[in-house]
């Protein structure tokens, strides 16, 4: 054994690290390339994981980028992980496609006509975004599971092939046709993983390497233990949470403030705007006035906390422009904003 190997060896025992394929034994099918006679095998990848994981499927994946299979496996976590619903946000993309944007323009003109049964039109805004968030994720599940489909079909194609290249045929045409369609797919599926992430300050067409995932990690640190008020570690869900609400709780409350010297501050500001700049601030929204300030907006970005990006609102702005215009008139003589 030489020294590498040696120093894997100890890695692998100090950190209570299982070889996934090495449980499988040494049949030729559990290396990543053998000749077809099997006089020849290797393997260059591993996968460890911690021997609390419950290894329930694995096998060799032929693969459209390297002459050796993949490894893959599926495993069952021990103890419980609990996660929250998480947000949603519209992957702009959808907007880009012409069939997409023809069904959501035309469902949107009915519910254009519901707008009479709402009490306000702050009210049926409210409801227009949830029926979009469920138009669009609807649309995405379905997508999503025509995108598997695809691939079990490319991938199912490319083993028989490979199958058949083993065996003496001359498949090469047709292998690297569906390789090419395999890597169209994965390179897709990254822009995908890369929008779920919400990793900013990526390039586009930034590939999924190791920088991109130790960002994604980074970005998903949890929040094990806290000090409150007092200086006391706290590690528990219930006393992290309340730590976190004492703090914003004192952040934003009613401060004293020194009423003199707010005089002496505001002693210096007129008190009355000019005739001209009061009819200019008076003066009713229009709809040009209110397509520059959306377009203001950095792309990428959601105006509220509803996953309804800048680029909704700028491709169907002649559909949506006019309701906004009428939902602004409406919060100017209400004095009142949405809640969301």
């Amino acid at each position: 054994m030489d020294d590498g190997a040696k120093l894997l060896a100890e890695m692998v025992g100090e950190a209570s690290l299982t070889d996934v394929i090495g449980s499988m034994g040494v049949d030729a099918r559990n290396f990543t390339w053998s000749r077809p006679d099997g006089s020849v095998r290797s393997r260059i990848d591993f996968v460890f994981t911690s021997r609390s994981v419950r290894i329930r499927q694995h096998s060799m994946v032929t693969v459209h980028f390297s002459d050796h299979r993949a490894i893959r496996f599926q495993g069952e976590l021990t103890g419980k992980f609990l996660t929250g619903p998480g947000t949603w946000k519209l992957n702009s993309s959808l907007l880009g496609r012409e069939d997409v944007q023809e069904e959501l323009r035309r469902t949107y003109s009915e519910w254009q006509d519901m707008k009479d049964t709402f009490q306000s039109v702050g009210e049926w805004w409210e409801w227009v975004k949830g029926r979009i968030q469920d138009f669009f994720k609807n649309g995405g599940r379905e997508a999503a599971r025509g995108r598997k489909r695809e691939f079990s079909r490319l991938q199912q194609q490319l083993q028989e092939l490979h199958d058949l290249q083993l065996r003496g045929w001359d498949v090469m045409n047709p292998l690297e046709a569906v390789k090419k369609e395999l890597s169209e797919h994965f390179h897709e599926e990254s822009r995908r993983i890369i929008f779920r992430s919400k990793v900013e300050n990526l390039e586009k067409g930034e590939k999924c390497n190791s920088f991109f995932f130790k960002k994604i990690h980074s970005a998903h640190t949890p929040l094990v233990q806290l000090r409150n008020r007092e200086g006391i570690l706290c590690d528990t869900k219930e006393d992290i949470r309340k730590a976190v609400t004492d703090f914003y709780g004192d952040l934003y409350s009613e401060k004293r403030s020194d009423g003199d010297q707010a005089e002496r501050f505001l002693a210096g500001i007129p008190r009355k705007v000019s005739t001209p700049a009061r009819e200019v601030l008076n003066a009713p929204l229009t709809l040009e006035e209110l397509h520059i300030a959306v377009k203001s907006f950095k792309s990428g970005k959601t105006p509220g906390s509803d996953g309804l990006p800048i680029e909704f609102y700028t491709s169907l702005w002649d559909l949506v422009g006019p309701d906004l215009l009428e939902l602004c008139e409406e919060m100017s003589r209400r004095e009142s904003c949405p809640t969301h």
